[in-house]
């Protein structure tokens, strides 16, 4: 039987696969429901900065629009200015008291402010780990890439003085050194880079002329592009990766593994097929691996880097070229 176990974050995994940040990990009856399914890991529905300093209001009526923070919205409804941190601490205690799988809370920031101190609160709670969901929209003119990716740093100093909880740190791809960048992060205290972060989307509605959400899931077409930077970044930077986006099956979490990562997050597509799916994507993944002949993770993690390659360049091919069934 293969051996699916790994660490991650420096935390002990039964198996590379975790149930990633969504209304799937909202409370104590779903997580529970992930465990059972067969997650290495869950990592909880985000609470966002401005919860956190119960600062929503004020940030809406400023900013003129309820799209500042898309997911925000959600939350602002359901537990109210004044009781979002306090609901979320109670949230990590009653999963850590129902399960035994790790737990790794997450929010979503924009800066490196007085919410910090919250990383306190969460590990006071139980949490096994807090994930970042940090994301600067370069849409700021006046502001350089340098100004914008401090941000990034200042928030995982701020995060690690108060807390000692193991930190990742899930980023998106709009870098302007994305590799450089990336082992820069990885050399500070954080133990993960989670590749990446899939935003919010919007679409236009051309008969109400207004902004609509666009789809909420992701497609597994969109594997390539986490794929290509997991291989790129394996054996590069100094902590571990976690690879996010398009897995939508077993053989997604085989790709992003011989790509290098050390655990897979998946989340649209327990959306579309039900939180059960998990058994099937760990069933695939035992399944390829015996046909293969591996009895453990680390006999092929990174097998397919970049690190390991014969033709290195290939994986930095942006271009299709004649004569391999692209377009020029």
């Amino acid at each position: 039987m293969a051996d699916l176990t790994t660490k991650y974050m420096g935390l002990d995994l039964k198996n590379p696969v975790i149930a990633g940040s969504s209304g799937l990990t909202a409370t104590v009856d779903k997580v529970k429901e992930c465990e059972a399914a067969g997650a290495g890991a869950v990592v909880l529905k985000s609470i966002f900065e401005e919860q956190i300093t119960a600062a929503v209001e004020s940030i809406r009526e400023a900013s003129g629009s309820s799209y500042w923070h898309p997911e925000a919205e959600q939350y602002i409804r359901e537990y109210g200015r004044h009781h979002a941190a306090e609901a979320y601490v109670d949230l990590i205690k009653g999963v850590k008291d129902a399960v035994d799988i790790p737990v790794i809370a997450s929010v979503h920031c924009v800066s490196a402010g007085a919410w910090t101190e919250f990383a306190h609160k969460v590990e006071l709670a139980g949490a096994d780990g807090l994930e970042l969901n940090v994301y600067v929209l370069p849409s700021d003119p006046k502001r350089d890439g340098r100004e914008n990716e401090q941000v990034y740093f200042d928030v995982i100093e701020a995060v690690k003085s108060a807390s000692s909880l193991p930190l990742a740190l899930k980023i998106g791809p709009s870098f302007s050194s994305l590799s450089r960048t990336a082992v820069q992060l990885s050399a500070t205290t954080l133990d993960a880079l989670v590749l990446f972060n899939r935003f919010y989307r919007f679409d236009f509605d051309i008969d109400g002329l207004k902004l609509v959400p666009a789809s909420y899931t992701s497609s597994p077409e969109e594997i390539a592009r986490p794929l290509r930077w997991v291989s790129i970044l394996s054996g590069q930077v100094e902590c571990d990766i976690a690879a996010t986006t398009g897995v939508h099956d077993g053989a997604g979490v085989v790709k992003q593994l011989l790509a290098g990562a050390t655990a897979v997050q998946v989340c649209s597509t327990l959306y579309l097929n039900g939180v059960g799916h998990l058994t099937d994507i760990l069933s695939e993944l035992t399944d390829w691996m015996d046909r293969h002949g591996y009895s453990s993770l680390d006999e092929f993690r990174g097998k397919m880097s970049q690190d390991e390659s014969e033709d290195p360049a290939a994986y930095e091919r942006v271009q299709f070229m004649k004569g391999t069934g692209g377009v020029s």
